[in-house]
């Protein structure tokens, strides 16, 4: 346990699908470190007040009541666009506080909401982690963080609370660079897996057939090993939004139009999934965007 002196009032704003674990594991390791409980908070109040019962951590109403209060901040939102929209409704952060931002972001934005930030003396990392909700829940993430290396030595302890890997990738921004390439890759192991076995199904050989050989075999991915139980079983309930995947797809497919602009695979893997939220919506698991490729060859992975 730290001296009273060195305590720090530690934070964590979103409590969605991915937050809510994460904020609970934070506020494991500020009881263990100095027999505190973390704050928490949403923009949904009423998630808040079912956190701070369930973890006993108390919650305060808005984030701007948390920024004025907390030295570490960590935040998981749905984009960038949401992170930006909080941090400038607050009209104080605690002198030279430590924001967290956890969100799966757009590295750009991060910057600029970065510079915003220190020029009230305020330092910003970007922490995104890869894991879906099990892995949150867990406490087993792999973490991506970019920012100054000072800013990263105080986040260390606070992103490893709910990670079993945390990896420096760079300045400000690389971690969301680095999540959104590693999501448009899951993204298109997903999408060639099924479209192989749908031709393999159509010229006689069984999806769970084809994928005992591949998952065996060089083929090998981990949406090849998912895919028995999220697609061939029709569940389609991996926990992650399609609305989101596209968005991280797109993040991926416009870094690689600004920086190695004779990319093909990364942009049509985007546009896939983009078909897949038109044909299906935004809310449904992404592991449905399958279906837009069963949909085109009228058939179905059993």
């Amino acid at each position: 346990v730290i001296p009273k002196s060195a305590m720090k009032a530690i934070g964590f704003y979103g409590l969605g699908t991915m937050g809510r674990h994460l904020a609970a594991h934070l506020n494991s390791y500020s009881l263990r470190l100095q027999q505190v409980p973390a704050l928490v908070g949403s923009r949904n109040v009423t998630k808040a007040q079912k956190l701070s019962a369930e973890i006993g951590a108390p919650y305060r109403e808005s984030f701007a009541a948390l920024a004025a209060e907390c030295d570490v901040l960590a935040l998981c939102l749905s984009t960038s666009h949401d992170v930006a929209s909080v941090i400038r409704s607050a009209p104080a952060f605690k002198q030279g506080a430590l924001v967290i931002d956890v969100t799966s972001g757009e590295p750009t934005l991060t910057r600029q909401i970065g510079e915003e930030l220190a020029k009230h003396g305020v330092r910003l990392v970007d922490a995104p982690v890869s894991g879906g909700p099990t892995g949150a829940e867990a406490g087993t993430c792999v973490s991506m963080v970019g920012g100054a290396d000072a800013d990263l030595d105080e986040a260390a302890d606070v992103v490893g609370s709910w990670s079993s890997k945390v990896v420096r990738c760079g300045p400000l921004g690389s971690g969301d660079a680095v999540k959104a390439v590693n999501n448009v890759m899951n993204a298109a192991h997903l999408l060639l897996a099924v479209e192989g076995c749908l031709a393999l199904d159509k010229y006689g050989v069984k999806p769970s057939v084809a994928l005992d050989v591949i998952n065996s075999s060089s083929g090998m991915s981990l949406q090849t090993q998912r895919l028995p139980n999220y697609v061939l079983s029709r569940s389609f309930d991996f926990g992650f939004q399609l609305a989101l995947m596209r968005k991280d797809c797109g993040i991926a497919a416009d870094l690689v139009e600004t920086l190695t602009p004779t990319a093909t695979l990364i942009p049509e893997v985007h546009r896939l999934v983009a078909a897949a939220e038109a044909h299906l919506g935004g809310d449904v698991d992404y592991t449905q965007a399958a279906k837009l490729l069963e949909n085109r060859t009228k058939g179905e992975l059993r």
